[in-house]
């Protein structure tokens, strides 16, 4: 092979990487269910990535290792929450490492922290301690226009935010809402 015909399919590579990342959250956002998770915002600038709110969700974010089902987690696992409707937001009713089935709307995270890492911790995952586990899910930024987060605080406002869920648990965020109005 060419260098010419190596740097072609290196760019084509990576043009097709970028094209199934974009059909892939298309397909979320098109076949999935519309949920609103409350949230509560941490950071909304950072000066090499421009504006953006950073957050964690308020009933999803900081499980309590109770809804475990007495299941062992360990951090870097990959689990499903499932959600219940409470009022207008959804909240976590339980979490497990398989992929639930049926009607049940569920969220498919990654342990971040809390989960056990050794024997030692067996007992604060079940509950002998202050833990609560930690799940991300690839939600947690939302870039919004430049110079939209500037002087603007969360705090002290209903925060919440509209995702798109698919029937695997992959979710797309779709909205950030501020006082139930769309914000930016």
């Amino acid at each position: 092979m060419t260098k010419q015909t190596k740097f072609i399919l290196a760019i084509a590579l990576q043009v097709l990487i970028i094209f199934t990342i974009i059909i892939f959250k298309l397909s979320v956002l098109t076949g999935g269910t519309d949920i609103l998770l409350k949230i509560e915002p941490v950071d909304p600038r950072d000066p090499l990535r421009g504006d953006y709110a950073a957050f964690q969700y308020s009933d999803i974010s900081n499980i309590d290792p109770y809804i475990s089902g007495g299941q062992q987690m360990s951090n870097g696992d990959t689990v499903y929450v499932v959600l219940d409707r409470n009022g207008k937001y959804w909240a976590a009713r339980s979490i497990q490492k398989t992929k639930p089935s049926g009607e049940n709307v569920f969220l498919k995270g990654k342990i971040a922290s809390g989960g056990t890492e050794s024997q030692s911790d067996i007992l604060s995952g079940l509950g002998f301690g202050d833990s609560r586990i930690l799940v991300v899910y690839g939600i947690e930024e939302y870039f919004i226009p430049e110079g939209a987060g500037r002087g603007f605080s969360f705090w002290n406002k209903e925060a919440a935010a509209g995702v798109v869920v698919d029937e695997n648990g992959n979710a797309v965020l779709k909205q950030i809402y501020v006082d139930d109005k769309p914000w930016p």
